[in-house]
């Protein structure tokens, strides 16, 4: 590295050369190499629950070397090749979509409830096909829960219309997660994934409500009347 080289750009340089000449890397895939991401985030959250800073320092180092590894993957591909830069150009123009306030001269005059709502809005011309968009299912099955429900508490789903066993998973062994033995099933034991299988069965459910919302007398995008709601959960097929 030069005297005058940033050590960001230096860095996508050397990762690039070792996905190349590295027996290991270069048999890499982005499959491969999710196991690894995850690990590094949960490392990350660790080291901000810890509020070691050191510590915090080295894991964003590590969950930035994924980035430079996906990144050179990336580059590589034949048809639709893009680089570290090309990605920081997506993440600038989701946020000119999004909040381009950020992109102008003195300081936002919005509070935060006003940012979420132009946010919001700005998603929602995206294209946008359900309320649950973006949520990644892979998630541990609370987070993935607690995700779900504030979506739906977002878009006006009454609570009453959350089943119990999604609004307070049994912890103890009942309901949901039947006999409670903690087999495990594939690499979630089996209380994980009873969990997991009930939330999408309620997205499921809620999306297809969400559906018949929007086409009756072109309602639009969430969120919707309480009442709205209740009415579409009645009818269900």
């Amino acid at each position: 590295m030069s005297d005058e080289q940033r050590p960001l750009d230096y860095a996508v340089e050397l990762f690039a050369r070792i996905r190349r000449e590295g027996e290991w890397e270069s048999a890499q895939t982005h499959d491969s190499l999710i196991p690894y991401l995850i690990e590094e985030s949960w490392e990350l959250a660790d080291a901000v629950a810890d509020g070691d800073r050191a510590e915090l320092r080295s894991e964003l180092g590590d969950l930035l070397l994924q980035v430079l590894f996906h990144t050179a993957i990336t580059a590589e591909h034949d048809t639709d090749p893009f680089d570290i830069d090309d990605v920081a150009q997506a993440m600038l123009d989701k946020l000119r979509r999004r909040a381009p306030y950020w992109f102008e001269s003195g300081p936002p005059q919005l509070d935060a409830a006003e940012q979420d709502r132009l946010w919001e809005q700005a998603k929602a011309t995206e294209g946008r096909r359900s309320l649950f968009d973006g949520i990644a299912w892979n998630l541990p099955a609370l987070a993935l829960g607690d995700k779900v429900l504030a979506r739906c508490a977002k878009a006006g789903v009454p609570a009453e219309c959350v089943p119990k066993e999604i609004a307070t998973p049994d912890v103890m062994g009942y309901g949901i997660f039947g006999s409670g033995t903690g087999e495990e099933t594939g690499h979630e034991s089996g209380s994980e994934n009873a969990y997991r299988q009930a939330v999408r069965r309620f997205a499921r459910r809620v999306e297809a409500a969400e559906e018949r919302l929007r086409n009756a007398n072109d309602a639009g995008h969430a969120p919707f009347p309480a009442d709205a709601w209740r009415s579409a959960f009645e009818n269900e097929m």
